[in-house]
């Protein structure tokens, strides 16, 4: 089996494939920055106002490191997807082929493979990802690869709920 295809990059899309890929990571920043906004309206009402200045600051600091983080991974990522890439999908693995790097990764790594939209992320570990844009694949080309990538138990999923997973509204 080999399916071989051409990504062309989209920052936006690319952006919420990765966003979407370290959600857990990055929910732990949103989750305390609620709590300590929550903090600081349980000040406010009871009329700390030293508790108040300090829980809300320190939830508007986490909310900015959450956004923070999720911006300036993708844009240390954008050097080597901001570029077309050829992605082939064989029995030995999934291949990067770029203008900067090209790369195997073979199918033992893989720990998963999620459908977001646009994209399928190959997880290799909890903070290793490869973001593979797979729109442009036409629907014979990507009912072949999802259904290859279930069988090999990648996808955790049915391949149809996958498919519907990748065509989500922008």
């Amino acid at each position: 089996m080999l399916i071989t295809f051409t990504a062309q990059p989209d920052r936006k899309l690319f952006g919420v494939a990765l966003r979407r890929a370290f959600r857990r990571t990055l929910l732990v920043f949103w989750l305390c920055a609620g709590v300590l906004a929550l903090l600081a309206l349980l000040a406010w009402s009871v009329g700390d106002t030293p508790g108040v200045v300090i829980a809300g600051a320190a939830a508007v600091a986490l909310a900015l490191v959450a956004w923070w983080a999720g911006h300036r991974t993708v844009s240390i990522n954008w050097k080597l997807y901001g570029r077309p890439i050829v992605w082939s999908v064989s029995d030995e693995g999934v291949r990067y082929d770029g203008e900067l790097m090209d790369c195997l990764v073979r199918w033992p790594a893989v720990e998963r493979v999620e459908p977001v939209p646009y994209h399928l992320i190959f997880r290799i570990g909890r903070h290793q990802v490869l973001p593979a844009r797979v729109d442009g694949l036409d629907a014979e080309q990507r009912d072949e690869l999802l259904a290859y990538l279930h069988a090999r138990g990648l996808l955790g999923q049915p391949a149809e709920e996958a498919a519907r997973r990748l065509a989500a509204a922008r």
